[in-house]
C-alpha cells in the first residue's frame, strides 16, 4: 500500500490524469474533495505506471461492469497488475499486487446514523455493534465498513452488492467472511486484512484466490517525485523505489 494526504495534492499532479478523471475532478465543488481526488488518482496512476514501465499520464486504465459489461466498475490496469485505491478524510490509499486483485478501503471515523448501520450490517453485526460501549460504536460500524466495502471493491461487485449480505466478524475479532448471502458468492477464497491508517481513520485490504502481505510506502514521497519529475523533464523516471521496495506476489 502506498499512502498519501490531501495535502500531496500539486496542480502539476493533473497532468497524469486522464480527460475523464479531469472532468470528474473539476465537478467536485469542495477544495478538499477535489485534492482527495486528485491525489488518489495521481497516486494510483504513478505506482501502476512506475510498475509497467509507462508514463503515468499515458496509463490506460479500463473499466468494465462485470454484471452489465458496460464502461463502468472498477478500474483495471492492463497486464497482471491488480490496483485498488481509497480516499476519506484526510488520508488516501493505494494497493498494488501482482496477479491478484486487491480491494481497499480507507474511512474517516466519524458518526453515524442508525438507519445506516440498519442498511449495511447483517442483524448479528447490529447486535454487536449496539452492544458496545457508545464512545467506541462509531469505530466500530467504520470497521465493519471498510471490511465490506474493501471485499466488495476485490470482487469488482462494489456496491450492486449490497453489504448487508456480507456477514464478517466483529470489530475486535480476526477480519474474516463468515457468510455471503445469496447465489453471486465468489468462489475463490477471500482474504482480509486490518491496516494502520493513522489517527482518526480505520482501512481495510480485501484479496481474491491468494493472499498477500501488506506492506506499507510513503506516497506522499512518491508523488513529490513525480511533481519534480514534471518540473524537470530531463530527469522523469526517477519516480519510485519500486526496484527494492516492490509489491508481494501472491
Amino acid at each position: 500500500m502506498w499512502w498519501a494526504s490531501a495535502r500531496d495534492a500539486h496542480p502539476t499532479l493533473r497532468g497524469l490524469l486522464d480527460e475523464d478523471e479531469r472532468a470528474r475532478s473539476g465537478r467536485l465543488r469542495q477544495p478538499a474533495a477535489r485534492a482527495l481526488h486528485l491525489t488518489a488518482h495521481a497516486l494510483a496512476r504513478t505506482v501502476a505506471a512506475a510498475h509497467l514501465g509507462v508514463p503515468a499520464g499515458e496509463l490506460t486504465l479500463t473499466a468494465t461492469c462485470k454484471r452489465c459489461g458496460g464502461p463502468h466498475g472498477k478500474p483495471l490496469p492492463p497486464g497482471p497488475l491488480g490496483l485498488s485505491w481509497s480516499h476519506s478524510g484526510d488520508r488516501v490509499v493505494v494497493a498494488v499486487t501482482l496477479g491478484t486483485e486487491v480491494g481497499v478501503d480507507v474511512e474517516r471515523i466519524a458518526p453515524y446514523a442508525r438507519e445506516t448501520a440498519e442498511r449495511v450490517l447483517r442483524g448479528p453485526e447490529r447486535a454487536v455493534l449496539a452492544a458496545l460501549p457508545e464512545p467506541r460504536r462509531p469505530a466500530g460500524f467504520v470497521r465493519y465498513w471498510t471490511r465490506k466495502e474493501a471485499l466488495l471493491k476485490a470482487t469488482g461487485d462494489g456496491l450492486s452488492v449490497p453489504p448487508e449480505l456480507l456477514h464478517v466478524t466483529a470489530p475486535d475479532a480476526w477480519p474474516r467472511l463468515l457468510s455471503w448471502s445469496g447465489p453471486e458468492r465468489p468462489r475463490l477464497p477471500l482474504h482480509m486484512y486490518d491496516l494502520d491508517a493513522g489517527a482518526g481513520h480505520l482501512a481495510a485490504l480485501a484479496s481474491v484466490g491468494a493472499p498477500v502481505r501488506p506492506a506499507a510506502h510513503d506516497g506522499s514521497a512518491l508523488l513529490a517525485a513525480a511533481v519534480a519529475a514534471a518540473d524537470a523533464p530531463a530527469t522523469p523516471r526517477d519516480l519510485t523505489p519500486l526496484t527494492s521496495e516492490r509489491p508481494v506476489a501472491p
